[in-house]
Protein backbone atom coordinates (compact mmCIF):
# COMPACT_ATOMS: atom_id res chain seq x y z
CA UNK A 1 0.00 0.00 0.00
CA UNK A 2 1.39 3.39 -0.94
CA UNK A 3 1.12 6.28 1.55
CA UNK A 4 1.13 9.90 0.51
CA UNK A 5 2.76 12.72 2.50
CA UNK A 6 0.42 15.68 3.02
CA UNK A 7 1.30 18.67 0.85
CA UNK A 8 1.82 21.00 3.83
CA UNK A 9 4.35 18.55 5.31
CA UNK A 10 6.16 18.25 1.99
CA UNK A 11 6.41 22.02 1.71
CA UNK A 12 7.71 22.31 5.26
CA UNK A 13 10.32 19.61 4.62
CA UNK A 14 11.48 21.31 1.40
CA UNK A 15 11.80 24.65 3.23
CA UNK A 16 13.83 23.04 6.03
CA UNK A 17 16.19 21.39 3.54
CA UNK A 18 16.63 24.66 1.70
CA UNK A 19 17.54 26.42 4.97
CA UNK A 20 20.11 23.72 5.77
CA UNK A 21 21.62 24.08 2.30
CA UNK A 22 21.89 27.85 2.70
CA UNK A 23 23.52 27.47 6.12
CA UNK A 24 26.07 24.97 4.82
CA UNK A 25 26.89 27.19 1.85
CA UNK A 26 27.23 30.28 4.03
CA UNK A 27 29.51 28.49 6.48
CA UNK A 28 31.79 27.53 3.63
CA UNK A 29 32.21 31.20 2.75
CA UNK A 30 33.29 32.26 6.28
CA UNK A 31 37.02 32.81 6.99
CA UNK A 32 38.68 29.67 8.27
CA UNK A 33 39.13 29.74 12.03
CA UNK A 34 42.22 28.59 13.92
CA UNK A 35 42.88 24.86 14.02
CA UNK A 36 43.00 25.05 17.83
CA UNK A 37 40.63 26.85 20.17
CA UNK A 38 42.25 29.88 21.71
CA UNK A 39 42.77 29.35 25.42
CA UNK A 40 43.17 31.93 28.19
CA UNK A 41 44.60 35.27 27.11
CA UNK A 42 47.89 35.15 28.99
CA UNK A 43 50.03 38.18 29.76
CA UNK A 44 53.69 37.27 30.26
CA UNK A 45 56.81 39.31 30.98
CA UNK A 46 60.50 38.63 30.42
CA UNK A 47 62.39 38.57 33.71
CA UNK A 48 66.11 38.65 34.57
CA UNK A 49 67.64 37.27 37.74
CA UNK A 50 71.37 38.03 37.44
CA UNK A 51 71.60 41.47 39.09
CA UNK A 52 73.67 42.22 42.18
CA UNK A 53 74.90 45.14 44.24
CA UNK A 54 77.31 46.20 41.47
CA UNK A 55 74.57 46.64 38.88
CA UNK A 56 73.12 49.89 40.09
CA UNK A 57 75.39 52.57 38.63
CA UNK A 58 74.56 55.19 35.95
CA UNK A 59 77.33 53.74 33.81
CA UNK A 60 75.35 50.49 33.50
CA UNK A 61 71.67 51.39 33.70
CA UNK A 62 69.63 54.44 32.60
CA UNK A 63 67.52 54.51 35.77
CA UNK A 64 67.43 52.78 39.15
CA UNK A 65 64.75 50.55 40.69
CA UNK A 66 62.61 52.22 43.30
CA UNK A 67 64.24 49.73 45.64
CA UNK A 68 67.60 48.36 44.52
CA UNK A 69 68.21 44.65 45.06
CA UNK A 70 70.27 41.57 44.39
CA UNK A 71 68.44 38.96 42.31
CA UNK A 72 69.37 36.19 44.76
CA UNK A 73 67.32 37.86 47.52
CA UNK A 74 64.03 35.96 48.07
CA UNK A 75 62.42 39.16 49.37
CA UNK A 76 63.08 40.85 46.02
CA UNK A 77 61.62 37.85 44.20
CA UNK A 78 58.48 37.94 46.32
CA UNK A 79 58.11 41.69 45.78
CA UNK A 80 58.39 41.30 42.02
CA UNK A 81 55.86 38.47 41.94
CA UNK A 82 53.36 40.54 43.95
CA UNK A 83 53.89 43.57 41.70
CA UNK A 84 53.41 41.48 38.57
CA UNK A 85 50.22 39.88 39.87
CA UNK A 86 48.78 43.28 40.77
CA UNK A 87 49.49 44.43 37.20
CA UNK A 88 47.68 41.49 35.59
CA UNK A 89 50.80 39.54 34.61
CA UNK A 90 50.25 35.78 34.68
CA UNK A 91 53.84 34.54 34.47
CA UNK A 92 57.48 35.59 34.21
CA UNK A 93 59.54 34.15 31.36
CA UNK A 94 62.93 33.95 33.05
CA UNK A 95 66.20 34.11 31.13
CA UNK A 96 68.13 30.91 31.85
CA UNK A 97 71.68 29.75 31.16
CA UNK A 98 71.12 26.14 32.19
CA UNK A 99 72.39 24.14 35.17
CA UNK A 100 76.08 24.16 34.20
CA UNK A 101 78.91 26.09 35.80
CA UNK A 102 77.04 26.96 38.97
CA UNK A 103 75.62 30.09 37.31
CA UNK A 104 73.11 32.02 39.35
CA UNK A 105 70.22 31.76 36.87
CA UNK A 106 69.71 28.10 37.81
CA UNK A 107 69.68 28.49 41.59
CA UNK A 108 67.68 31.71 41.49
CA UNK A 109 65.06 30.16 39.21
CA UNK A 110 64.64 27.16 41.52
CA UNK A 111 64.15 29.46 44.51
CA UNK A 112 61.67 31.61 42.64
CA UNK A 113 59.59 28.59 41.61
CA UNK A 114 58.93 27.77 45.26
CA UNK A 115 58.01 31.37 46.03
CA UNK A 116 55.74 31.56 42.98
CA UNK A 117 53.93 28.37 43.97
CA UNK A 118 53.05 29.89 47.34
CA UNK A 119 51.39 32.85 45.61
CA UNK A 120 49.71 31.02 42.73
CA UNK A 121 52.03 32.62 40.17
CA UNK A 122 53.72 30.92 37.20
CA UNK A 123 57.21 30.91 35.70
CA UNK A 124 58.62 29.67 32.40
CA UNK A 125 62.14 29.48 31.03
CA UNK A 126 63.63 31.57 28.25
CA UNK A 127 66.33 29.15 27.13
CA UNK A 128 69.53 30.96 26.14
CA UNK A 129 70.77 28.86 23.22
CA UNK A 130 74.14 30.64 23.31
CA UNK A 131 74.64 30.10 27.06
CA UNK A 132 78.33 30.23 28.04
CA UNK A 133 77.55 27.55 30.64
CA UNK A 134 76.15 25.00 28.18
CA UNK A 135 78.27 22.13 26.98
CA UNK A 136 79.75 22.01 23.51
CA UNK A 137 77.48 22.47 20.51
CA UNK A 138 73.96 21.16 20.18
CA UNK A 139 74.64 18.38 22.69
CA UNK A 140 75.09 20.98 25.41
CA UNK A 141 71.76 22.63 24.61
CA UNK A 142 70.05 19.25 24.47
CA UNK A 143 71.37 18.52 27.96
CA UNK A 144 70.04 21.87 29.19
CA UNK A 145 66.60 20.98 27.90
CA UNK A 146 66.67 17.48 29.39
CA UNK A 147 67.37 19.03 32.78
CA UNK A 148 64.62 21.64 32.35
CA UNK A 149 62.04 19.01 31.34
CA UNK A 150 62.99 16.56 34.05
CA UNK A 151 63.35 19.09 36.89
CA UNK A 152 61.78 22.52 36.47
CA UNK A 153 58.89 21.63 34.16
CA UNK A 154 57.45 19.29 36.80
CA UNK A 155 57.24 22.01 39.45
CA UNK A 156 53.67 23.10 40.26
CA UNK A 157 54.58 26.75 39.55
CA UNK A 158 55.90 26.06 36.06
CA UNK A 159 53.73 27.54 33.29
CA UNK A 160 51.68 24.95 31.42
CA UNK A 161 49.19 25.45 28.60
CA UNK A 162 46.90 22.56 27.70
CA UNK A 163 48.92 20.53 30.19
CA UNK A 164 52.21 21.18 28.39
CA UNK A 165 55.16 23.14 29.84
CA UNK A 166 56.06 26.28 27.87
CA UNK A 167 59.60 27.17 26.80
CA UNK A 168 60.73 30.34 25.06
CA UNK A 169 64.04 30.41 23.21
CA UNK A 170 66.60 33.16 22.68
CA UNK A 171 68.94 33.01 19.69
CA UNK A 172 67.84 29.63 18.47
CA UNK A 173 69.44 30.86 15.21
CA UNK A 174 72.67 29.42 16.60
CA UNK A 175 71.58 26.16 14.97
CA UNK A 176 69.74 25.40 11.75
CA UNK A 177 66.28 23.89 11.52
CA UNK A 178 67.64 20.37 10.96
CA UNK A 179 69.77 20.56 14.12
CA UNK A 180 66.78 21.71 16.16
CA UNK A 181 64.76 18.85 14.69
CA UNK A 182 67.41 16.44 15.96
CA UNK A 183 67.52 18.12 19.40
CA UNK A 184 63.77 17.92 19.79
CA UNK A 185 63.59 14.34 18.61
CA UNK A 186 66.07 13.53 21.38
CA UNK A 187 64.57 15.46 24.30
CA UNK A 188 60.87 15.78 23.42
CA UNK A 189 60.01 13.13 20.82
CA UNK A 190 56.33 13.09 21.81
CA UNK A 191 56.03 16.88 21.48
CA UNK A 192 54.79 17.08 25.05
CA UNK A 193 55.97 20.66 25.59
CA UNK A 194 55.43 23.98 23.80
CA UNK A 195 58.47 25.63 22.22
CA UNK A 196 58.28 29.31 21.19
CA UNK A 197 60.93 30.55 18.75
CA UNK A 198 62.21 34.13 18.37
CA UNK A 199 63.32 36.37 15.53
CA UNK A 200 62.35 37.09 11.93
CA UNK A 201 63.09 33.67 10.40
CA UNK A 202 59.83 31.72 10.25
CA UNK A 203 61.47 28.53 8.95
CA UNK A 204 61.92 27.41 12.58
CA UNK A 205 58.16 26.82 12.77
CA UNK A 206 58.89 23.46 11.14
CA UNK A 207 60.15 22.38 14.59
CA UNK A 208 58.80 24.95 17.07
CA UNK A 209 55.20 25.48 18.22
CA UNK A 210 54.95 29.24 18.04
CA UNK A 211 56.72 32.52 17.51
CA UNK A 212 57.52 35.83 19.14
CA UNK A 213 59.73 38.86 18.61
CA UNK A 214 61.84 39.74 21.64
CA UNK A 215 61.98 43.35 20.46
CA UNK A 216 59.63 45.35 18.26
CA UNK A 217 61.57 48.57 18.84
CA UNK A 218 64.06 48.76 16.01
CA UNK A 219 66.52 51.31 14.70
CA UNK A 220 65.53 52.85 12.33
CA UNK A 221 61.98 52.86 13.76
CA UNK A 222 59.33 50.57 12.29
CA UNK A 223 55.53 50.63 12.33
CA UNK A 224 54.72 48.42 15.31
CA UNK A 225 51.13 47.81 14.18
CA UNK A 226 52.21 46.61 10.77
CA UNK A 227 54.97 44.45 12.26
CA UNK A 228 52.55 42.70 14.64
CA UNK A 229 49.98 42.18 11.90
CA UNK A 230 52.59 40.78 9.50
CA UNK A 231 53.96 38.23 11.94
CA UNK A 232 50.47 37.23 13.00
CA UNK A 233 49.69 36.41 9.37
CA UNK A 234 52.94 34.50 9.03
CA UNK A 235 52.13 32.39 12.10
CA UNK A 236 48.70 31.64 10.63
CA UNK A 237 50.41 30.56 7.42
CA UNK A 238 52.64 28.24 9.47
CA UNK A 239 49.54 26.65 11.03
CA UNK A 240 48.18 25.92 7.58
CA UNK A 241 51.51 24.75 6.17
CA UNK A 242 52.35 22.32 8.96
CA UNK A 243 48.79 21.25 9.78
CA UNK A 244 49.03 21.90 13.51
CA UNK A 245 48.63 24.85 15.79
CA UNK A 246 51.29 27.55 16.15
CA UNK A 247 51.04 30.16 18.91
CA UNK A 248 51.40 33.83 18.07
CA UNK A 249 52.89 35.76 21.02
CA UNK A 250 52.75 39.52 20.47
CA UNK A 251 55.32 41.79 22.15
CA UNK A 252 54.81 45.10 23.96
CA UNK A 253 57.57 47.44 25.12
CA UNK A 254 57.73 50.74 27.06
CA UNK A 255 60.81 51.99 25.16
CA UNK A 256 64.44 51.05 24.72
CA UNK A 257 67.89 52.31 25.72
CA UNK A 258 71.00 50.18 25.49
CA UNK A 259 73.46 53.09 25.17
CA UNK A 260 75.34 51.95 28.29
CA UNK A 261 76.08 48.46 26.99
CA UNK A 262 79.02 49.47 24.81
CA UNK A 263 77.41 47.99 21.72
CA UNK A 264 78.36 49.55 18.41
CA UNK A 265 74.71 49.72 17.30
CA UNK A 266 73.30 51.00 20.59
CA UNK A 267 70.34 53.40 20.44
CA UNK A 268 67.54 54.82 22.54
CA UNK A 269 63.78 54.98 21.92
CA UNK A 270 62.03 57.41 24.25
CA UNK A 271 58.98 56.36 26.25
CA UNK A 272 56.91 59.43 25.35
CA UNK A 273 55.39 59.54 28.84
CA UNK A 274 53.86 56.10 28.35
CA UNK A 275 52.36 56.76 24.91
CA UNK A 276 54.79 54.43 23.16
CA UNK A 277 53.90 51.60 25.55
CA UNK A 278 50.22 52.12 24.81
CA UNK A 279 50.94 52.12 21.08
CA UNK A 280 52.65 48.72 21.31
CA UNK A 281 49.77 47.34 23.36
CA UNK A 282 47.26 48.49 20.76
CA UNK A 283 49.35 46.95 17.98
CA UNK A 284 49.71 43.67 19.87
CA UNK A 285 46.01 43.35 20.67
CA UNK A 286 45.02 44.17 17.10
CA UNK A 287 47.09 41.24 15.84
CA UNK A 288 44.82 38.77 17.70
CA UNK A 289 47.57 37.04 19.67
CA UNK A 290 47.29 33.89 21.72
CA UNK A 291 49.39 35.60 24.41
CA UNK A 292 51.02 38.98 24.97
CA UNK A 293 54.57 39.22 26.32
CA UNK A 294 56.15 42.32 27.85
CA UNK A 295 59.77 43.15 27.11
CA UNK A 296 60.41 43.46 29.94
CA UNK A 297 59.72 43.45 33.66
CA UNK A 298 63.32 44.27 34.61
CA UNK A 299 65.83 44.32 31.75
CA UNK A 300 67.57 47.39 33.15
CA UNK A 301 70.70 47.59 30.92
CA UNK A 302 68.46 47.82 27.83
CA UNK A 303 66.01 50.24 29.42
CA UNK A 304 62.88 48.15 28.79
CA UNK A 305 61.85 47.69 32.45
CA UNK A 306 58.32 48.29 33.75
CA UNK A 307 59.42 47.56 37.32
CA UNK A 308 58.89 50.58 39.59
CA UNK A 309 61.81 52.98 39.21
CA UNK A 310 63.16 56.19 40.63
CA UNK A 311 62.31 58.05 37.42
CA UNK A 312 58.83 56.70 36.70
CA UNK A 313 57.51 55.34 39.97
CA UNK A 314 54.92 52.62 39.34
CA UNK A 315 53.48 54.36 36.26
CA UNK A 316 54.22 51.43 33.95
CA UNK A 317 52.73 48.87 36.29
CA UNK A 318 49.56 50.96 36.23
CA UNK A 319 49.51 51.06 32.43
CA UNK A 320 50.16 47.32 32.35
CA UNK A 321 47.21 46.64 34.64
CA UNK A 322 44.93 48.73 32.43
CA UNK A 323 45.95 47.18 29.12
CA UNK A 324 46.25 43.64 30.43
CA UNK A 325 42.67 44.02 31.63
CA UNK A 326 41.55 45.25 28.22
CA UNK A 327 43.26 42.38 26.46
CA UNK A 328 41.91 39.69 28.77
CA UNK A 329 38.36 41.05 28.64
CA UNK A 330 38.40 41.05 24.84
CA UNK A 331 37.87 44.80 24.77
CA UNK A 332 40.96 45.16 22.62
CA UNK A 333 39.36 43.15 19.84
CA UNK A 334 37.49 46.27 18.75
CA UNK A 335 40.76 47.28 17.11
CA UNK A 336 40.91 45.93 13.58
CA UNK A 337 44.19 44.29 12.63
CA UNK A 338 45.81 46.56 10.04
CA UNK A 339 46.18 45.26 6.52
CA UNK A 340 49.54 45.25 4.79
CA UNK A 341 50.19 48.82 3.63
CA UNK A 342 50.59 49.80 0.01
CA UNK A 343 54.16 50.31 -1.08
CA UNK A 344 53.61 54.04 -1.42
CA UNK A 345 52.08 54.70 1.98
CA UNK A 346 52.43 53.47 5.57
CA UNK A 347 49.42 51.93 7.34
CA UNK A 348 46.97 54.36 8.86
CA UNK A 349 47.61 54.99 12.57
CA UNK A 350 45.07 53.89 15.11
CA UNK A 351 42.63 56.56 16.22
CA UNK A 352 42.29 55.24 19.75
CA UNK A 353 43.62 57.91 22.12
CA UNK A 354 46.28 57.00 24.64
CA UNK A 355 45.27 57.28 28.29
CA UNK A 356 46.65 60.18 30.26
CA UNK A 357 49.84 58.90 31.92
CA UNK A 358 50.46 59.19 35.63
CA UNK A 359 53.00 61.96 36.32
CA UNK A 360 56.47 60.88 37.38
CA UNK A 361 57.11 61.25 41.11
CA UNK A 362 58.82 64.48 42.15
CA UNK A 363 62.06 63.83 44.04
CA UNK A 364 62.60 65.33 47.48
CA UNK A 365 65.93 66.87 46.43
CA UNK A 366 67.14 69.29 43.77
CA UNK A 367 67.20 67.33 40.54
CA UNK A 368 67.08 67.53 36.77
CA UNK A 369 64.81 65.61 34.42
CA UNK A 370 66.14 64.95 30.94
CA UNK A 371 63.80 66.24 28.22
CA UNK A 372 65.56 64.96 25.10
CA UNK A 373 66.03 61.49 23.64
CA UNK A 374 69.76 61.24 24.39
CA UNK A 375 71.82 63.68 26.46
CA UNK A 376 75.61 63.73 26.80
CA UNK A 377 77.26 63.70 30.22
CA UNK A 378 80.56 65.60 30.02
CA UNK A 379 83.57 66.14 32.26
CA UNK A 380 83.27 69.95 32.09
CA UNK A 381 80.66 72.57 31.06
CA UNK A 382 81.79 72.61 27.44
CA UNK A 383 80.64 70.72 24.34
CA UNK A 384 84.29 69.88 23.59
CA UNK A 385 84.88 68.29 27.02
CA UNK A 386 85.37 64.54 27.21
CA UNK A 387 82.26 62.37 27.22
CA UNK A 388 81.64 60.45 30.46
CA UNK A 389 78.42 58.79 29.33
CA UNK A 390 74.90 59.40 28.06
CA UNK A 391 71.43 59.51 29.54
CA UNK A 392 67.97 59.45 28.04
CA UNK A 393 64.57 61.12 28.16
CA UNK A 394 62.81 60.95 31.53
CA UNK A 395 65.88 60.01 33.56
CA UNK A 396 66.42 62.00 36.76
CA UNK A 397 69.77 63.19 38.11
CA UNK A 398 70.67 64.91 41.38
CA UNK A 399 71.74 68.52 40.80
CA UNK A 400 75.05 69.51 42.45
CA UNK A 401 75.82 72.93 41.01
CA UNK A 402 75.17 75.16 37.99
CA UNK A 403 76.60 78.03 36.02
CA UNK A 404 75.07 81.42 36.77
CA UNK A 405 73.19 81.59 33.48
CA UNK A 406 71.83 78.04 33.83
CA UNK A 407 73.46 76.95 30.57
CA UNK A 408 75.15 74.00 32.29
CA UNK A 409 74.35 71.92 35.36
CA UNK A 410 76.53 69.56 37.30
CA UNK A 411 74.94 66.23 38.28
CA UNK A 412 75.78 63.12 40.25
CA UNK A 413 77.21 60.75 39.15
CA UNK A 414 78.87 58.63 36.45
CA UNK A 415 80.97 55.91 38.05
CA UNK A 416 81.20 58.07 41.20
CA UNK A 417 82.34 61.03 39.09
CA UNK A 418 80.41 64.28 38.76
CA UNK A 419 79.29 65.20 35.25
CA UNK A 420 77.99 68.25 33.38
CA UNK A 421 74.85 68.44 31.23
CA UNK A 422 73.55 71.19 28.97
CA UNK A 423 70.81 73.22 30.62
CA UNK A 424 69.02 73.44 27.27
CA UNK A 425 67.85 69.85 27.51
CA UNK A 426 66.93 69.44 31.19
CA UNK A 427 64.12 70.58 33.44
CA UNK A 428 64.91 71.44 37.10
CA UNK A 429 62.54 69.59 39.44
CA UNK A 430 62.22 69.10 43.18
CA UNK A 431 61.44 71.42 46.10
CA UNK A 432 61.86 75.11 45.23
CA UNK A 433 63.96 75.71 48.34
CA UNK A 434 66.36 72.92 47.37
CA UNK A 435 66.70 74.26 43.84
CA UNK A 436 67.47 77.75 45.16
CA UNK A 437 70.28 76.32 47.28
CA UNK A 438 72.09 74.65 44.36
CA UNK A 439 75.55 76.34 44.35
CA UNK A 440 76.40 78.66 41.46
CA UNK A 441 79.94 78.20 40.15
CA UNK A 442 81.95 80.31 37.75
CA UNK A 443 82.81 78.74 34.41
CA UNK A 444 86.37 80.00 34.78
CA UNK A 445 86.82 77.90 37.93
CA UNK A 446 84.64 74.98 36.90
CA UNK A 447 87.77 72.91 36.34
CA UNK A 448 88.01 72.66 40.12
CA UNK A 449 85.11 70.24 39.92
CA UNK A 450 86.54 67.93 37.27
CA UNK A 451 87.29 64.40 38.36
CA UNK A 452 85.98 64.89 41.89
CA UNK A 453 84.54 61.61 43.13
CA UNK A 454 81.67 61.09 45.55
CA UNK A 455 82.34 58.94 48.59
Amino acid sequence: MTSHMPRCVKNHWRLLMAMVLVAVTASALLPAGPSHAQGPRLVLAFYYNWFDENTWTPAKVPDFPAQTYASRDPAAMERHIAQAQAAGIDAFVVSWYGPGGGNQTEGNFATMLDLAAARGFKLALDVEATSPFAGAGSAGVAEMLRHALATHANHPAYLRVDGKPVFFFWRQQRFGVDTWQAIRDQVDPGRNSIWIAEGIDMSYQAVFDGHHLYSVTWNPPSDVAYTASKFSRWVQAARERYGSYRYWVATVMPGYNDTRTGRGNAFARGREDGAYYVQTWQAAIASNPDWVIITSFNEWPEGTYIEPSQAYGDRYLGLTAEWAGRYKSGEGQVYAAPAAPAASAPPAPTSTPAPTPTPAPTPSFAALRVDTAVLNLRSAPDTTASLLGQTTAGSIWRALSRLADGSWWQVCCVERQRAWVSGQWVQPIGPAAALQQVPVVDSATSSDWRGVTIE
